[in-house]
């Protein structure tokens, strides 16, 4: 089995523990699997980060939306002053913008070469987990911008 198979054979064995089929959460059109959390959704899936011929590695890479970015300057600053602090402060995740979409994101993502099914589940965990608390916690942060 390649890699990029057992990191599929272990979207769909979580799939199965959390009582679901992996084609049901799975969108062809983004080639993402979506699972929730809470209030939070997080958008699963594989892309190749390509390098030199000998050097390309397939990456799982974790997206949950966050908040809207606002539009106003001052209070997209304040935002994005706020995501940078919590980057240095927050190990197994950063905060990113998804630009076509303005979006702040949560994000979490692992070369998936040598990545056991452990592994895998506790950055979807994980991932769930601070999208949750964030996407209260920056909310509550833009009504006072």
């Amino acid at each position: 089995m390649s890699t990029i198979e057992f990191t599929r054979a272990y979207i769909d064995r979580l799939c199965k523990e959390i009582g679901t089929r992996a084609d049901a959460i799975y969108n062809s059109r983004t080639s993402a699997w979506y699972f929730s959390r809470g209030s939070s959704t997080i958008e699963v899936f594989l892309t190749n980060m390509e390098g030199d011929e000998e050097s390309d590695r397939i990456f799982i890479r974790c997206f949950a939306p966050l908040c809207n970015v606002p539009v106003n300057p001052v209070a997209q600053f304040e935002l994005f002053q706020k995501a940078l602090e919590l980057n240095s402060r927050y190990m197994g995740i950063k905060f990113g913008t998804l630009s076509n979409k303005s979006l702040l994101c949560v994000v979490a993502e692992r070369d998936i070469e040598g990545m056991d099914y452990q592994e895998f589940v506790t950055m979807i965990r994980d991932i769930g987990y601070w999208a949750d608390h964030f996407d209260h916690h920056l909310q509550e942060h833009l009504g006072k911008l």
